[in-house]
């Protein structure tokens, strides 16, 4: 999947929530005697991470740090930016691990560990939901708010496509809530934030 959320910054570290590779879910302790309820501000994005280790311009396996571009089939093609300089490449081998096989464009640039290479796609249609990955199904705890000016709109049990206005932002920012019936104990860490949306060609 070529869109993933993160909480609090886009980085390897704060990937929450990553279709096929779901290792670092959003996950939280409540208090459920109380019915306790959380909110917490998550960003979605095209799927991003950096370089491992430095390439030359003629390299066609490169080594990336988190395993997030898994989709092969739909979503072949990843930028790479070194400085002002960029180049697309599309990937051919390696999907959903850290070493990647690519082929690269007509002007192949060298570029250095933790220079940054993402998605190069954008996005409409965008649609957020929940998905229960194990146990009893608990969706319904979770509602969504589109961002306004930093703080939650008002919360359904989805967000739409409109309520992400613009279709070709870089990043959206949206709120979840977290809701624990009376009574209930649970530390939840098997949820995922899934993301609907239709793409846009790559970025030529």
């Amino acid at each position: 999947m070529c869109l993933n959320v993160w909480e609090g910054s886009i980085t390897d570290a704060n990937l929450v929530s990553h279709e096929g590779v779901h290792t670092q879910p959003d996950e939280d302790d409540y208090d459920g005697t109380a019915g306790e309820a959380k909110e917490r501000k998550l960003i979605l994005a095209p799927a991003q991470t950096t370089l491992a280790e430095d390439i030359n311009d003629s390299q066609v396996e490169i080594k990336i740090s988190a395993a997030v571009f898994d989709d092969l089939t739909n979503f072949p093609y990843i930028i790479l930016v070194s400085g002002e300089n960029s180049e697309i490449m599309e990937i051919t081998g390696g999907s959903g691990t850290t070493t990647l096989t690519v082929i690269r464009d007509d002007s192949p640039i060298s570029a250095s560990a933790s220079d940054s290479i993402f998605s190069a796609y954008t996005y409409e249609d965008i649609g957020i939901q929940a998905s229960d990955e194990s146990g009893s199904d608990e969706t319904g705890w979770f509602t969504y708010a589109p961002d306004v000016a930093g703080s939650p709109g008002e919360y359904g049990a989805s967000l739409s496509p409109s309520d992400f206005t613009d279709p070709k932002t870089d990043f959206y920012t949206f709120w979840r809530k977290v809701t624990v019936p009376v009574s209930t104990v649970q530390k939840k860490d098997d949820m995922r934030h899934k993301a609907d949306f239709v793409p846009f060609a790559y970025v030529a």
